[in-house]
């Protein structure tokens, strides 16, 4: 398998990560003015809008791993949603719980000191992007096969993205279905990737990915698929914005499309450039660094959102200035690496070209 392949996702999936923690830590500590009116919360922003990035990743990585039978998939499902409620515990019950987090946050929600139970259940069923994946990787054990077409997972995208307004919301008026219908389709902030339209990210990725099983290549494939998306998304958000992109978790089909297509795009881009530059020393050292952010993106997402919500014991809650906002930054990315390390990484693993960054999870 062209090696190219591998690192290319490799890259886009790790810097990917890097953004993440930058994002995470304007959202957190960044006052209103900070987030809303500068230019740092203007740059963050707009670099956070690649977060399609890791679901594309996850769809190519789906077929490229060689654990891709229906079992398999299930019980990576099921793995990511026991971590993604295990990381809400951990970012959210438990120093609140110790009372560790500042007031400002808890009347962010609404809500004063001391909570109730209900309060705690809400922020323990907080749907984050975990959540998202885990089920997606529950339904697409149904469908993924090797030997599919692409165009089977396009269609089923499409379809994903464009039934999506028609679902929205949706509630039965039972406690458990309904937290359960906002998992899937829900509107408001208690979940903050449904899987309609997030799949559709998923599901394009995994059309790329059939098409490298056929021994395409993979900045002509990215691109093919990629630009179509994003001048068709791109039109339908110019056209109604409100319908397609007025919310960047909830998004339309438009908005599904334009995000799935920029980053087909920037992917078949980062093909090109890493092999025009292969030879240079500079591109090994950094992909060093973004390897081992693709090969341990789960980890470090659990462990860059813990650090950053105990971190408001000491820095509060949308508290900093721009200035002070872009040198935490750094400084998170440092405490993230390091923890991880002590925590996570027991042994140095030999370096290896064998897909093992296709796996959806470390």
């Amino acid at each position: 398998m062209n090696t190219h392949r591998l690192t290319a996702v490799d890259f886009v999936r790790g810097f990917s990560v890097l953004i993440m923690v930058c994002v995470h830590t304007l959202w957190m500590y960044g006052s209103s003015y900070t987030q809303g009116q500068s230019l740092l919360g203007e740059i963050i922003h707009l670099l956070g809008k690649g977060t399609a990035a890791f679901l594309i990743a996850m769809g190519i990585s789906l077929l490229l791993s060689r654990h891709h039978s229906p079992r398999a998939l299930a019980k990576r499902g099921v793995t990511i949603l026991a971590l993604g409620y295990g990381m809400n515990a951990l970012k959210f019950v438990l120093p609140i719980a110790l009372g560790v987090l500042p007031e400002s946050f808890i009347k962010a929600y609404g809500w004063q000191s001391p909570l109730q139970l209900p309060h705690y259940l809400y922020l323990l069923g907080t749907g984050d992007i975990l959540q998202m994946a885990g089920l997606s990787l529950l339904l697409l054990s149904l469908v993924v096969h090797p030997k599919r077409s692409p165009w089977l997972y396009i269609a089923l995208a499409l379809l994903v993205a464009f039934v999506t307004p028609l679902i929205r919301g949706w509630q039965s008026g039972m406690t458990g279905l309904d937290y359960l219908s906002d998992l899937f389709v829900g509107a408001q902030f208690n979940v903050y990737f449904p899987v309609f339209p997030w799949l559709a990210c998923v599901l394009f990725g995994l059309a790329l990915s059939a098409r490298l099983r056929q021994g395409r290549p993979l900045e002509r494939s990215a691109l093919h698929l990629g630009l179509p998306l994003l001048i068709v998304g791109g039109a339908l958000c110019l056209w109604d914005k409100d319908t397609h992109f007025n919310d960047f978790f909830h998004l339309g089909p438009g908005g599904a499309l334009y995000l799935s297509g920029l980053n087909l795009v920037a992917l078949a881009a980062i093909d090109r450039l890493l092999r025009l530059s292969q030879n240079w020393p500079v591109q090994q050292r950094i992909m060093t660094v973004l390897t081992y952010c693709s090969r341990h993106v789960t980890s470090l997402y659990i462990t860059q959102w813990v650090l950053v919500c105990w971190g408001m014991a000491w820095v509060g809650f949308k508290t900093l200035t721009p200035w002070q906002c872009a040198a935490m930054m750094p400084v998170m990315l440092l405490l993230t690496f390091a923890i991880h390390r002590l925590l996570f990484v027991r042994q140095r693993r030999p370096a290896t070209t064998q897909p093992h960054t296709h796996k959806v999870i470390d």
